[in-house]
């Protein structure tokens, strides 16, 4: 592809966007795992409700929230040269809301359990829509402004540094979550706005990028007429990019047993949160320390391939779940082990993979149609998970979601090809 062959003269900006691109990714990607999507959040949503259908809907939220505007953005995205505003400008309010909730959740107190889970569904909502605002021209400028090796540093330092991070910052969550100093909900408030202060500092980095041009622009908005055919075209033609759509809804729809893994340990294994929360989150930090050094050596050289190991390694997580009850608790911390070395390779990959596989001028609507779809398995996920959960039992959720990723896997292997540069749609 032409847009990845760096020139000589380019080098020096790609240096400096490796360093602005690291350090926004940074922050980001640790103030979202201080909160825990997988363990914490639904940790917190337990004690303000019984209700599996909101546990599961909290922890995947973000996802579903970052994914559904992807789309729309991207048709205005086409029209304008140059991106970088269109993601520094949103960052602002959008990364205060998390910041927000830590308040209100004090503000509110222990005796307003309803009202701090509308807060947090609420801002937390908020937060995720605002931060898919952004995603697309982030995406495309790391397409255009970083070549793909990069690109590849920075995806997988990204999250070797934040995990390395995050092993410090574990026992403090723990020390937080059993303070006497603390009682509920402030416990949690404090952890949050620990995470709000850093989605905040994020927002300075992306000031600083040196946006390089990419691939031609529309001379105009396309109409809803126009633009929804072109999309139908993308998905008819390219049949590498379908089925990788179809891989990634089958993962989302793998990933609705996540919100559930935490109260299988508390509830069923018999756990302490204070210590099941911290440690779970430890171990998969680590896992993915040892995974993000693995995707930045493989990367450069085969993007898919890492996805389709990144899969077959995931599969173990609810696995282990399921020997846990049978055999010995601890194996759900090798599962989280090993989820830990899979989740943020899978995410990066599936993303480094639409970046790498389409045209500079198409890179809005591959991006903007790829996350969008796959929001729609997202949003079915946590209904689905949480009526498994309450109906059916955590057994039957685990063993439906083995099966997803095994589908995935399955999907990746036969129909997707290595990365090539589609042809423009026209």
């Amino acid at each position: 592809m032409a847009e990845s062959s760096a020139t000589r003269e380019h080098q020096p900006i790609y240096r400096r966007n490796f360093f602005f691109f690291l350090t926004d990714n940074v922050l980001f990607n640790l103030a979202f795992n201080i909160m825990g999507p997988t363990t914490l959040i639904p940790d917190f949503i337990r004690q303000l409700t019984r209700s599996e259908v909101l546990i599961g809907l909290s922890s995947n939220l973000f996802e579903v929230g970052w994914m559904l505007p992807q789309l729309f953005i991207a048709r205005y995205l086409v029209h304008f040269d140059r991106k970088k505003w269109w993601f520094v400008g949103p960052n602002l309010p959008v990364r205060f809301m998390v910041l927000l909730f830590a308040l209100l959740t004090v503000w509110l107190g222990k005796d307003r359990p309803e009202a701090i889970l509308l807060a947090f569904l609420i801002c937390y909502g908020i937060a995720a829509v605002g931060d898919g605002v952004v995603s697309v021209p982030w995406a495309v400028m790391a397409g255009t402004s970083l070549d793909v090796q990069w690109r590849a540093r920075m995806f997988g330092l990204t999250s070797a540094i934040a995990g390395t991070l995050m092993l410090g910052i574990s026992p403090l969550i723990g020390l937080a979550l059993g303070s006497p100093a603390f009682s509920f909900p402030e416990n949690y408030a404090l952890i949050f706005g620990a995470a709000g202060m850093l989605f905040v500092l994020s927002t300075l980095p992306g000031v600083f990028i040196h946006e390089l041009p990419g691939g031609k622009t529309l001379e105009k908005i396309p109409t809803v007429g126009e633009f929804l055919p072109s999309l139908g075209r993308v998905l008819r033609t390219d049949r590498s990019f379908r089925s990788m759509v179809a891989a990634r809804m089958l993962t989302s729809l793998f990933t609705m047993a996540n919100p559930f893994y935490i109260g299988f340990a508390t509830v069923q294994l018999g756990l302490s949160n204070t210590v099941a929360v911290p440690t779970l989150l430890a171990v998969q930090t680590i896992g993915s320390i040892f995974g993000s050094l693995l995707y930045t050596w493989l990367a450069a050289r085969s993007n898919l391939r890492v996805i389709r190991l990144a899969l077959a390694a995931a599969g173990l997580l609810p696995l282990s779940a399921l020997l846990a009850a049978i055999i010995e608790p601890l194996l759900l911390y090798l599962g989280f082990f090993v989820w830990g070395l899979t989740v943020r390779t899978l995410f990066i990959g599936y993303m480094n993979w639409v970046i790498t596989h389409s045209t500079a001028e198409q890179r809005p609507v591959y991006t903007g149609l790829f996350n969008t779809m796959v929001a729609l398995a997202s949003l079915s996920a946590p209904l689905l998970g949480g009526s498994i959960a309450q109906w059916l039992g955590y057994p039957a959720l685990f063993a439906m979601a083995l099966s997803m990723v095994m589908a995935a896997l399955l999907v990746t292997l036969r129909f997707v090809r290595d990365v090539r540069s589609p042809q423009p749609v026209q």
